[in-house]
């Protein structure tokens, strides 16, 4: 009797590990297929970033070389609106100075 308690002990035993071995088997598949969806997420995530980060830094180029552009269009402007100015006073003396000499001219005749 002792014999068959311990048995029947052991056998409940036995079906209690091989069930709940059963029932973790599949909990850890599961959780597996998760993580590996996880996993595959984050790679996919991490690639966008990538992307995303060169196509900032690709931009931010641009923007520095167009600024860079833009400062020299900007210099080369401002030199030449001086340089027109320049011109315009010097055709403004010239026009006196021919007008001065129109008049020496006229004068003498």
């Amino acid at each position: 009797m002792e014999n068959f308690l311990l048995i029947a002990v052991l056998g409940v035993l036995l079906l209690y590990f091989f069930s709940s071995a059963n029932v973790y088997k599949s909990l850890y598949k599961k959780v597996n297929e998760e993580k590996n969806i996880i996993q595959e997420d984050m790679a996919k995530l991490e690639s966008l970033i990538e992307r995303y980060e060169k196509q900032v830094k690709i931009s931010a180029n641009t923007l520095k070389n167009n600024q860079g552009n833009l400062q020299v269009a900007r210099d080369d402007l401002q030199e030449l609106r001086l340089e027109n100015m320049n011109l315009k006073n010097r055709v403004d003396e010239l026009e006196k100075r021919n007008e001065e000499l129109y008049a020496q001219v006229n004068a003498m005749v």
